[in-house]
């Protein structure tokens, strides 16, 4: 059989390491050492988390500035579009009540008799001023009274006649139709 072994201690123990307040003090140091390495690890790994996080927000930022960037260029586009919109708008106002010269030009040699020449027709803001020359009386009251029978015309204005005199036989008129 073998000898029993013997064990050498050469740091003899005090009498307070074998008692409660020793042995306490012996775990607590073993269970503080592991709450050390512990909170060594979660700080290590914050440290290490937040270069990821700094990352990422320098990824966001160039993100940012690059759609940034974008809507700045599609904000010229759109103050052309809407400029260009606001034309079309304009213009389409202007078509709608604009006033269809062809019709009432129509409409004026329908009810001119055939001894009528007119100056001038000037169409302006619904009204319609005919400045011209008869030979006779009788073109002057037809011309007036198919004026009036017109369903286009509201209303006929004879504003002005000059008779015939020696040098011309012709009668002269100025006279409004209003649309």
């Amino acid at each position: 059989m073998t000898a029993p072994q013997k064990q050498i201690n050469l740091l003899p123990k005090d009498k307070w390491e074998t008692g409660v307040i020793g042995k306490l003090l012996k775990w607590a140091l073993n269970v503080g050492r592991y709450v050390v390495v512990f909170t060594e690890l979660i700080v290590i790994s914050a440290f290490l988390f937040r270069f990821s996080l700094d990352r990422k927000l320098t990824d966001l930022k160039e993100e940012m500035q690059a759609r940034q960037s974008v809507v700045e260029s599609y904000g010229d586009f759109e103050n052309n579009f809407r400029k260009i919109q606001k034309q079309l708008n304009s213009i389409k106002e202007i078509n709608d009540s604009s006033v269809n010269v062809d019709a009432i030009l129509l409409n004026i040699s329908q009810i001119t008799p055939i001894d009528t020449v007119y100056k001038s027709i000037n169409i302006i803001n619904g009204k319609v001023s005919l400045e011209g020359e008869t030979l006779s009386e009788v073109g002057l009251a037809t011309l007036l009274a198919k004026a009036q029978e017109n369903d286009n015309f509201n209303e006929v204005i004879l504003e002005s006649v000059a008779s015939a005199t020696e040098k011309s036989q012709v009668i002269e008129f100025r006279m409004t139709l209003i649309l």
